[in-house]
């Protein structure tokens, strides 16, 4: 266990374990699916935070996780490293890195492994990073002890479904088609109403302001991962390139039909 420790010290500051076992029933179903291990035992949770510091967002029109390079690039290029160094230690077993798009529920496995507990917004909230961070897994099929913590839920005082632009977070089921956040992902024509959260807002990507309303956030501590704080880029225009963005996936129509709603343009 301590070499399992040491390792993961190397690369990361917060992380945790949880049995396989206690989440294999809530799996996503997808293709990533078929990476994981035969006889998976562990669950290995990897917080990586992302929080610039509140001087580091002047002009900001995009969500703050946007601000900075690529969270999947940079969350599996630590996983490869520890998984590999876990290898080098272990070579009898399998470590399997997920980041994002991944079968592993990460805010429910994050929770069983102690390393936070879940928001009303349905995202992560770390002691000291608050919830701006990205959550990584391992699964290996070695045999980690972990205590398997109950999943805590946030005491919700409400602030965030009082922030939330649309409401969804005060309907009793979530939907994601509602959600600002979301819709300023999709392709195609963004209805009037959701055009003017944007401009009334000033972001072009994302939606921020259920974070900013949690308590937990006020006093998060700044992230100490260099790949972010050299990248940040907290003010989109047309000429930035969309390339090593966390928006890139979608297309570089969908940023920029954004910044024209933002701009008023539209």
């Amino acid at each position: 266990m301590e070499d399992i420790k040491n390792i993961l010290g190397k690369y990361c500051e917060v992380y945790g374990f949880c049995s396989f076992e206690e989440i294999k029933e809530h799996l996503i179903d997808c293709r990533a699916k078929s990476r994981i291990p035969q006889n998976a035992k562990t669950v290995i949770t990897i917080l990586f935070p992302y929080y610039l510091g509140e001087e580091a967002y002047e002009n900001l029109n995009v969500s703050r996780y946007a601000a900075v390079r690529d969270y999947h690039d940079v969350s599996s290029e630590y996983l490869l490293r520890i998984s590999d160094a876990l290898k080098e230690k272990y070579p009898e077993n399998e470590f399997v890195f997920f980041a994002d798009n991944s079968p592993i529920p990460e805010v429910y496995a994050a929770a069983k492994s102690g390393v936070g507990m879940k928001g009303k917004n349905g995202l992560l909230i770390n002691e000291k990073y608050g919830s701006w961070i990205f959550i990584g897994e391992i699964v290996t099929d070695l045999y980690i002890p972990c205590e398997n913590s109950e999943v805590r839920e946030c005491p919700d005082c409400g602030k965030c479904k009082e922030a939330c632009p649309t409401g969804v977070l005060k309907e009793e089921k979530f939907d994601p088609d509602k959600c600002l956040s979301h819709i300023t992902q999709k392709k195609g024509e963004i209805p009037e109403e959701y055009k003017t959260m944007m401009k009334n807002l000033g972001c072009a990507w994302g939606c921020d302001e259920c974070q900013k309303a949690c308590p937990y956030n006020i006093n998060a501590e700044k992230t100490t991962l260099e790949e972010f704080i050299m990248s940040a880029n907290p003010e989109i225009s047309d000429d930035t390139g969309i390339e090593g963005r966390a928006f890139a996936w979608r297309g570089e129509k969908v940023i920029k039909r954004n910044l024209k709603v933002v701009s008023d343009e539209f």
